[in-house]
């Protein structure tokens, strides 16, 4: 059963649609149930470029235990998506916000990847973090581990700035599980940590400096949703779970990940949402820097060069704030070409790059709505897409 019509072929000034395979592809994806809306978005080597979006913003909803139909799902559907509608970006965060905004404070000659954590972060002079360099936290071999639960840590202290406090200092005194630099392990602490250094660095906030130093000069919605519920309007629903749905209707408008909840929805690791245009408008301006071009952002063309192909560790993927294809049967595909260079996010978002190719491709998805639980449909449809993408524009 198809749960959305044709929106976004040729939308927004798009100049062409993506290939009649991974059209098909992701309607029969959205038919299978991951999640309820897909929008893809991707610009081929001549600069055209082209989306397809299939879906609503819901799915179902959620009946409470105090209800007649306690338990029990519903149709709830939601309004048809298109290729502007927002999607929580979860980790492309990391890349879109905190990355970003590092390679500008790094390429104004503000910050050096070598400074240590607590000379930027007075806080965390005693962290078991406090020596790690901005170089080892943005290609995660700063020995933090890779996550901890301190929503459930926190939930007795009051939502806002005194939880977010309660967590800041929480990761700040969270041991290391290896030494620095001895390999690489994907950390959200380290990149909390960067998007606090971020705001001591600028002086404000993540969200303003954000605002002001990307999504502004871009011209694009991208945004933190910041505290509370249903924030950020006519984007697509996310998860049904208790601890945060008591009215039994999904997260929409709210992060999905429950540490940027904690720290009131704007952190350096999640709580970016965005519609696939705009962040393909974003990824240009890095894919035109890593191509010695000039871009919107002032990203300078060494500086990003190096980060998205500067190794972390032996036999790592990982760069400076960016994910490689690693190995047979990445999510990138197959036939990802060597230069490939990109990001993933947990609600089955994300970014794919190749300067050889002067092409990247955007994929976004809810596949956490209902529920998280089913994973083999996002890495099935990943896997495909991409291969259908680098064969569609091989063969031109």
């Amino acid at each position: 059963m198809a749960v959305g019509a044709l929106s976004g072929t040729v939308h927004g000034g798009l100049h062409g649609s993506l290939p009649d395979a991974l059209q098909r592809r992701i309607v029969a994806a959205v038919d299978d149930g991951v999640g309820s809306a897909i929008a893809a978005c991707a610009v081929w080597p001549d600069g055209r470029v082209g989306g397809f979006a299939w879906g609503r913003t819901s799915r179902v909803r959620w009946c409470p235990a105090d209800t007649l139909a306690a338990g029990r799902h519903e149709p709830w559907t939601g309004s048809p998506i298109d290729l502007t509608t927002p999607f929580d970006l979860a980790s492309l965060t990391k890349p879109i916000a905190t990355t970003t905004l590092l390679a500008q404070l790094v390429g104004s000659g503000r910050l050096t990847l070598d400074t240590p954590l607590a000379a930027l972060v007075p806080d965390a002079a005693t962290s078991p973090a406090a020596r790690a360099s901005l170089r080892q936290l943005l290609s995660h071999t700063s020995g933090w581990p890779a996550w901890h639960d301190y929503f459930a840590q926190t939930e007795a202290v009051p939502d806002g700035p005194e939880r977010a406090a309660a967590v800041r200092k929480l990761v700040l005194a969270t041991p290391l599980q290896r030494p620095a630099a001895s390999t690489a392990v994907y950390s959200d602490l380290g990149f909390m940590a960067l998007g606090w250094v971020v705001e001591a660095v600028g002086q404000h906030d993540l969200a303003t400096q954000f605002a002001r130093a990307v999504a502004e000069p871009l011209d694009v919605a991208l945004a933190f949703a910041g505290q509370g519920n249903r924030q950020i309007g006519s984007c697509v629903a996310t998860e049904i779970w208790a601890p945060r749905c008591a009215d039994g209707l999904p997260l929409l408008g709210s992060v999905h990940d429950d540490n940027c909840a904690a720290l009131a929805g704007v952190a350096g690791h999640a709580g970016l949402f965005g519609s696939a245009l705009d962040v393909v408008k974003w990824a240009q301006c890095w894919l035109a820097a890593v191509g010695g071009t000039p871009n919107t952002l002032g990203l300078d063309a060494s500086l990003a060069l190096d980060w998205t192909t500067a190794v972390a560790a032996a036999g790592s993927g990982w760069r400076l704030g960016w994910d490689t294809p690693t190995g047979p049967n990445s999510t990138a595909g197959d036939l990802a070409p060597a230069d490939t260079f990109g990001h993933l996010g947990f609600t089955g978002t994300s970014i794919w790059c190749s300067t050889q190719q002067r092409s990247l491709f955007c994929l976004l998805t809810n596949r956490v709505h209902p529920s998280r639980t089913a994973v083999d449909g996002i890495k099935a449809l990943r896997r495909d897409l991409h291969d259908g993408w680098w064969r569609a524009i091989r063969a031109i």
